[in-house]
């Protein structure tokens, strides 16, 4: 076939682009399909427990979810220091005259407030903090400050011994699949490249030889021969010489002429996977899971 002939459309068109292109489509889908049955795999297998079949009935009975344990001590009652001088009750001992509702009055340290009175200003009722700590006991504690005199206290105090912290032993169930990352991979992108080199060569090649040989040989040859003539004897001489000329002469031509093609294909196939959002139904059997987490008293 001659170049001139050569058509490059019938190399490719001979090309079996679906395969070469479409296997690798193919196998990018397939792996896709795997993944997802692998992840579901990997949620049955991990975070619950096998199916069952009921003997009776035959019914298949889903696992149910798998959970791990945690014991730990949980805090019921904090540690309560020691106080000394915890204010315990404030009466009064001597109302005093000439009160008036809503004086301040200092006794033994304390900051009283007059909250009633009698017709003569006595002091019949008051209010004060009794959460205050470091107070000393004391009886008849005189009354300074306010708009009237004579007014005592008794103050009385306590010491609480320190509490120790309460702790009960709880028990935390949380179930397996919610603490373990679960594989969703996604293949993000996928390029297949091509490449097809098709060269196309027609040669042709010609040849002469041309070949000459001479050979040249002498050569000389003496007769002697004697006659007897009667009485008498002749002799005769003879010489001969011989010259030989050799010549061949050839001619050869060679002619040569073929068609060449050579076929290169290329192909590169690059797949980017990625770690996928969880699916929407996943989802929401975590967040169901993560509800059923309990922490309960050690029975």
């Amino acid at each position: 076939m001659s170049l001139s002939n050569y058509n490059p459309g019938q190399e490719l068109a001979s090309i079996d682009f679906a395969g070469m292109i479409g296997g690798p489509l193919s196998a990018i889908v397939d792996a896709q399909s795997k993944a997802a049955l692998s992840t579901v795999d990997f949620v049955k297998s991990v975070g619950f427990t096998p199916d069952t079949e009921d003997e009776a009935t035959g019914e298949i009975k889903p696992g149910e979810p798998i959970y791990v344990s945690f014991k730990y001590p949980k805090m019921v009652a904090p540690y309560q220091p020691a106080i000394s001088g915890k204010l315990d009750s404030v009466s009064i001992s001597a109302g005093g005259t000439g009160y008036t509702l809503g004086d301040i009055l200092n006794a033994g340290g304390l900051s009283i407030e007059v909250t009633a009175v009698s017709n003569t200003g006595a002091v019949t009722q008051i209010s004060t903090n009794l959460e205050l700590t470091g107070i000393d006991d004391e009886n008849g504690a005189a009354a300074t400050g306010g708009s009237g005199t004579g007014a005592e206290f008794d103050i009385e105090t306590e010491d609480i011994d320190a509490v120790p912290a309460q702790f009960e032993e709880m028990q935390l169930q949380v179930p397996i699949i919610t603490m373990m990352p679960i594989p969703f991979i996604r293949v993000e992108e996928g390029n297949i490249d091509f490449n097809a080199k098709i060269t196309s060569m027609e040669y042709k090649r010609v040849g002469s030889e041309f070949k000459f040989n001479t050979g040249f040989s002498y050569g000389n040859q003496n007769t002697n021969k004697n006659y007897a003539l009667g009485p008498g004897v002749f002799n005769v001489n003879k010489n001969t010489n011989t010259v030989k000329l050799n010549t061949s002469i050839s001619y050869q031509r060679n002619s040569r002429q073929g068609h060449k093609i050579d076929k290169t294909f290329h192909l590169g196939v690059k797949v980017k996977v990625s770690q996928d959002e969880i699916p929407e139904g996943m989802e929401k059997l975590l967040g169901i899971l993560e509800d059923a987490i309990v922490s309960q008293p050690v029975e």
